[in-house]
């Protein structure tokens, strides 16, 4: 029987199919994510903020899959402040890396079809990360799936599924910025990343002027 991401992975059955809204299902899942946050370490603090985000890197080895990223909203603060400042900086070399390890007991790759079954797939390259849900944590292992998407004529999302013992995050995007910029425009950065934490959305050119021209006037 094949599996559908309507059971599988609900929270992410929008980015394959079209679905209904359904806000009991997110209110569950978000309470649910909160609940256990403890076992999912400093993971918990990235879930819903990486959509969007250039893929770098990945690897994948007999008991480790690891995913390096180009954190999408800062490389958008970035390329705000660049254009708010008039600096020479090309947009190309705004690259704030936060890397996922994951230590995998499995993995695969999969496609989902117009009516929502998934079929495994050979690993392939992906090119940009798209959103995430766990899906649920026993026995000290993490369930978690993946969306990514693929570049090509036409591009397509992949669905990576993911059992974990563990996950951790080398977030590198400080010390990035500041081999890019220096430390004259560290102030920006970290008002950017205390409104970032607090919810705010910032993934957006207009809304981070917004918030550059609110710190130079305070």
């Amino acid at each position: 029987m094949l599996k559908n991401i309507r059971t599988i992975v609900p929270i992410l059955a929008s980015q394959f199919i079209d679905v209904d809204d359904d806000i009991e299902l997110e209110t569950d899942y978000n309470k649910f994510v909160i609940d256990k946050k403890g076992l999912l370490g400093g993971f918990y603090k990235y879930i819903d903020k990486l959509h969007d985000s250039w893929i770098i890197n990945t690897n994948i080895s007999a008991d480790t899959y690891s995913i390096t990223l180009n954190d999408f909203t800062t490389h958008v603060f970035a390329d705000a402040l660049v254009e708010s400042k008039g600096l020479r900086l090309n947009s190309d070399k705004l690259v704030f890396p936060i890397r996922l390890d994951f230590q995998t007991t499995d993995i695969s790759y999969n496609t989902v079809d117009d009516d929502g079954n998934i079929s495994q797939m050979e690993l392939t390259l992906i090119d940009e990360y798209l959103a995430e849900q766990v899906i649920k944590i026993t026995d000290g292992i993490i369930e978690i799936g993946l969306v990514a998407w693929k570049n090509g004529a036409p591009g397509k999302r992949i669905l990576i599924l993911i059992n974990a013992k563990s996950i951790s995050v080398r977030d590198d995007r400080d010390e990035a910025w500041t081999k890019i910029f220096t430390s004259k425009y560290d102030q920006y950065y970290k008002y950017f990343i205390s409104q970032l934490e607090k919810g705010i959305f910032l993934s957006d050119v207009t809304k981070c002027k917004k918030l550059i021209d609110e710190f130079d006037k305070n």
